[in-house]
């Protein structure tokens, strides 16, 4: 795609999109969220560098952009300086063992510690779970957990070497959602290297629960990885954005921060756009200038995706002509 043009759609995904962008207009407006983690919601990994799948799309190499904090203490530690420095909250997040597990559950007493001593508003990646997990993480107080789900069991296989069924995602979202624990769901296009596979399915499953909101990201590729010169389709996204909208039309639809790079990252956000998704993490400059140019309303949230829009969370921002972000205040 060169450039973004809705004539290149399809006559039916382009009446889709339409009709997505107008339920979207009448329940929400037209103001867009948009949520900038950086330095106010910075994500800490508890196993470090280190995980035992080591996927073709990541290969351990995102958790080593994170701050590291492999020790209940060193948590605690984290969250503190991270509450002095005036941060609005972290991802806890990890790299998984050979079950698909992050372990998250294991320091429900630090979390708890944190959210007792700060206030920082904490949400974490659990991977796969248990009910009795859970409801270790609601007692501590945690606020949300983000939680991938895969609507193709070969997929995953293909790209985490995990064995699981469809009943392992479904019963760790009831898990979550029993719990009481608000659930961010996220759906990844194009996992599959670039290729459109159970991210509808993936869609239905989460149907199962109530979520906060559900999270549409995209593969990013990234440098040696089998997956480095890999990109999704940009139009497969607006089938995805759709359906969401179908399936949850009173829930809050969101692009997250991880979706694709170079020019398709801004054709992914304009077609967000298009069809009624109003929270968008990270975007590109041209965006904004484009989304004003359209009308929108733009508020800015130090916060990651999963984290709806809040007035504690509001932050003055704008992007500089490098494409920076600049902040006139906490």
């Amino acid at each position: 795609m060169a450039v973004f043009d809705l004539g290149s759609f399809d006559l039916g995904v382009r009446e889709r999109m339409h009709k997505s962008r107008e339920s979207s207009l009448d329940n929400y407006g037209k103001k867009l969220n948009v949520f900038i983690t950086s330095d106010f919601f910075p994500s800490v990994s508890l196993t470090g560098s280190l995980c035992q799948l080591n996927c073709k799309h990541c290969g351990g190499k995102l958790l080593s952009r994170l701050i590291p904090a492999d020790s209940p203490e060193k948590l605690e530690e984290t969250a503190h300086m991270l509450a002095k420095s005036g941060a609005k909250g972290m991802l806890i997040t990890g790299g998984c063992n050979t079950k698909g597990k992050v372990p998250t559950a294991d320091v429900a007493d630090s979390i708890k510690k944190i959210k007792k001593e700060t206030n920082l508003i904490v949400i974490a990646h659990t991977g796969f779970i248990t009910p009795d997990e859970a409801h270790a993480l609601k007692d501590s107080g945690l606020d949300g957990i983000a939680f991938d789900v895969v609507g193709d069991v070969e997929t995953v296989k293909r790209v985490y070497d995990l064995d699981v069924t469809e009943d392992d995602y479904i019963k760790s979202l009831e898990a979550i959602s029993n719990a009481g624990i608000d659930t961010f769901p996220h759906v990844c296009v194009g996992l599959d290297f670039g290729n459109m596979r159970g991210e509808l399915r993936a869609l239905e499953l989460i149907r199962k629960i109530n979520p906060a909101t559900v999270v549409i990201t995209g593969l990013m590729p990234l440098a040696g990885t089998p997956m480095s010169s890999v990109k999704p389709d940009p139009r497969d996204f607006a089938e995805v954005f759709c359906y969401a909208s179908e399936l949850f039309p009173n829930t809050p639809i969101t692009l997250g921060c991880a979706h694709s790079n170079g020019r398709d990252r801004e054709f992914i956000e304009r077609i967000a756009l298009e069809c009624g998704v109003l929270n968008i993490a990270l975007p590109t400059r041209s965006f904004i200038k484009y989304a004003r140019a359209e009308g929108y309303e733009i508020e800015y949230f130090g916060t990651c995706c999963g984290v709806l829009a809040q007035d504690s969370t509001r932050i003055d921002g704008e992007m500089s002509q490098s494409g920076e972000w600049l902040y006139l205040r906490k």
